[in-house]
C-alpha cells in the first residue's frame, strides 16, 4: 500500500509565500496545495483572498497586472508569488496542487505546467466554496487535457450518496480522479464506496496528530488514504515517516 501524499497546505509559516512553500519543502512534504488566480495580463498569482490591497484600497487580482500585484509588500516583507516562481523554485521536486475558481486560470496552469514540463506534476482542484456544479469548472479543463489530474473538494459525505452516487456517476464520466472530503465527515463506508467506484481519495483540514495518525495508518483490503491536507506539515512529515518505518 502506498502511503499518502502529504499536501503542505500554503506552505509553512507566513502562508502563500515563498519562504513558506521552501520551509514547507525542507521538512520534507510531497506537495504544496495552494490557490491559483488569474491576474488581468494572464499571470498566475498565488492567493487565497480575490483582491490585494493598494494605496488603502482594495482591487481584485483578475483587475489587476502583475506590476501592480508586485507592488504589493506582505506583513513578512515578501511579494505575493505567481506559479512561474514556484515552478522556477521548486521544478519537479515535488508536487503542485491549485484550488481554482475559473475555468481561464485552470487553463492556463495547464499550459504553463506544458512549458516547464510539469504536467504529470500538477493536480488542479474545483474548491469546496465553488457554489456552481463541478463540471461547469472541470469539463473543460478535462477537454483542454486528457491527463491532468483534477479533484473534486466536497464539505459533506451527503454529496456523495445523494441522488444514488449521481455525482460519483457524473465525475467518472468525466475523468475526475479524486475525491476531497472534509475529514471531519470521513467515515469508512463513504471510503469503501469512493475507493469501489475507483476514484483517489484525499482528506482536507487535517491538523492534529490523532487525525493526522489515524489517515496515515488506515489500512482497508490494501488500501489507504491517498492523500492528506495539512496545516501542520512538520506533524504530517514526521508522523508519516514513523509509521512508514514501523
Amino acid at each position: 500500500m502506498k502511503s499518502p501524499i502529504i499536501w503542505g497546505h500554503r506552505g509553512a509559516g507566513f502562508t502563500n509565500t515563498l519562504p513558506s512553500y521552501k520551509k514547507c519543502v525542507d521538512l520534507g512534504v510531497d506537495g504544496l496545495k495552494t490557490e491559483a488566480r488569474l491576474s488581468k495580463d494572464g499571470v498566475v498569482i498565488l492567493r487565497f483572498k480575490p483582491s490585494i490591497i493598494i494605496d488603502g484600497k482594495k482591487k481584485l487580482i483578475k483587475e489587476s497586472n502583475l506590476e501592480v500585484i508586485k507592488q504589493v509588500i506582505l506583513e513578512n516583507n515578501e511579494e505575493i508569488p505567481s506559479l512561474n516562481e514556484m515552478f522556477d523554485a521548486f521544478n519537479d521536486k515535488i508536487r503542485y496542487n491549485f484550488d481554482i475558481w475559473d475555468v481561464e486560470t485552470g487553463i492556463k496552469i495547464i499550459d504553463v505546467a506544458k512549458q516547464y514540463d510539469l504536467l504529470e506534476k500538477i493536480e488542479i482542484t474545483k474548491p469546496a466554496g465553488y457554489r456552481d456544479p463541478f463540471h461547469t469548472l472541470l469539463k473543460p479543463l478535462r477537454k483542454k487535457d486528457n491527463d491532468v489530474i483534477l479533484m473534486n473538494s466536497l464539505f459533506s459525505e451527503k454529496q456523495i450518496t445523494e441522488d444514488k452516487y449521481e455525482l460519483l456517476d457524473h465525475m467518472r464520466t468525466l475523468n475526475i480522479q479524486v475525491v476531497n472530503l472534509s475529514h471531519h465527515r470521513f467515515n469508512m463506508g463513504i471510503f469503501k464506496l469512493v475507493k469501489k467506484f475507483g476514484f483517489k481519495f484525499y482528506v482536507w483540514g487535517v491538523l492534529f496528530k490523532y487525525f493526522l495518525k489515524k489517515f496515515i495508518t488506515l489500512n482497508y483490503k490494501g488500501m489507504g488514504i491517498d492523500g492528506i491536507y495539512s496545516h501542520h506539515p512538520d506533524k504530517a512529515v514526521k508522523l508519516k515517516r514513523k509509521y512508514q518505518s514501523s
